[in-house]
């Protein structure tokens, strides 16, 4: 488990020029710029249509990138915001009876102040050690296909409709977006901060002209 989030998807916002074939060189020149290793585009986008050339690795209703116009967001969206409805549903049948969880950047934050005392091994057993996440981590395990993301909890424990406009906030953008000169991340794992990316990333997406680009890559750190 990570002090801090690792970045898995990353959305690269690019010109209306770019082609299909020249998206993953034009994204990895910009994550590579970040200090992230490319390892190639994602199917991170629902798309409108299947058969045009404009879209990258389009498959099954899915694509790595194209034109804002043929990326259904809006139904990215929503679908995500009904998935995240069921999904805190079964969540608070499988935590009844337990108290409140502290989420895990507590305790990294207790790691970063005294690291002697906590090293970054203690802080992780102790968050897995509440019962509320053991419940959960004891879920995942009987239950792998539908896991409930212990990472989820302190958006989980905010109640219903912050988990169901987090999850349709967190559906387009990814851990991470390029946006023109701008890089946006979440500061850290702690709910506020990953509002404030979502917000921003939102509506950044939510201002490009139909016929700009969007490409997922998949990346890790350098480091």
């Amino acid at each position: 488990m990570p002090a801090y989030p690792v970045v898995r998807t990353i959305v690269v916002c690019l010109p209306t020029n770019a082609t299909p074939q020249s998206m993953p060189a034009l994204a990895a020149t910009r994550l590579v710029a970040q200090q992230l290793r490319p390892a190639g585009p994602v199917g991170h986008f629902d798309a409108r249509h299947r058969l045009t050339r404009q879209l990258l690795h389009r498959y099954q209703g899915h694509a790595a990138g194209g034109p804002v116009r043929l990326l259904d967001l809006v139904g990215m969206r929503a679908r995500a915001a009904t998935s995240a409805v069921w999904l805190w549903h079964r969540w608070r049948d499988v935590v009844d009876g337990t108290r409140d969880a502290q989420p895990f950047p507590v305790f990294v934050d207790r790691h970063r102040d005294d690291p002697a005392h906590w090293p970054l091994s203690r802080a992780q057993q102790a968050y897995l050690a509440q019962p509320r996440v053991l419940a959960m981590t004891t879920y995942n395990a009987a239950y792998r296909q539908q896991p409930i993301p212990t990472s989820d909890i302190e958006a989980l424990q905010a109640g219903l409709n912050t988990y169901r406009t987090l999850a349709a906030l967190s559906a387009v953008p990814g851990d991470a977006l390029a946006a023109d000169a701008n890089w946006l991340t979440p500061r850290s794992g702690r709910l506020t901060d990953q509002l404030d990316y979502l917000h921003a990333a939102n509506d950044h997406v939510d201002r490009l002209r139909p016929n700009e680009q969007l490409v997922a890559m998949a990346a890790w750190p350098l480091a």
